[in-house]
C-alpha cells in the first residue's frame, strides 16, 4: 500500500530574455516559448586567467550573425 503526502513544489523558469549586446528584449512567440536564439556558458579551467570564472550570455539572431561576419575565418 503506497500513502502519499501532497507537497507544494516551487519550480524556476526564465521569465525574460535580453540580448547581452544590444540589449533588446528577446520575445516569447504565440505560444510562450523564446524563439531560438544564442546562450553561451562557460566556466574557464586551468591555465587561463580567468580560471574557475564563470560567464554565460544571450545573443539576440541579428547580433549574433553580426558577431559572425566579424571572423577572421568563418565559421562551419
Amino acid at each position: 500500500m503506497r500513502i502519499y503526502k501532497k507537497t507544494l513544489r516551487e519550480e524556476a523558469g526564465i521569465e525574460e530574455i535580453f540580448c547581452n549586446c544590444c540589449g533588446k528584449k528577446i520575445e516569447k512567440d504565440k505560444y510562450g516559448y523564446f524563439p531560438d536564439h544564442f546562450h553561451a556558458d562557460k566556466t574557464w579551467g586551468y591555465n587561463s586567467s580567468m580560471d574557475g570564472r564563470r560567464q554565460s550570455f544571450d545573443l539576440c539572431h541579428e547580433c549574433y550573425e553580426s558577431m559572425l561576419e566579424n571572423f577572421k575565418i568563418p565559421a562551419e
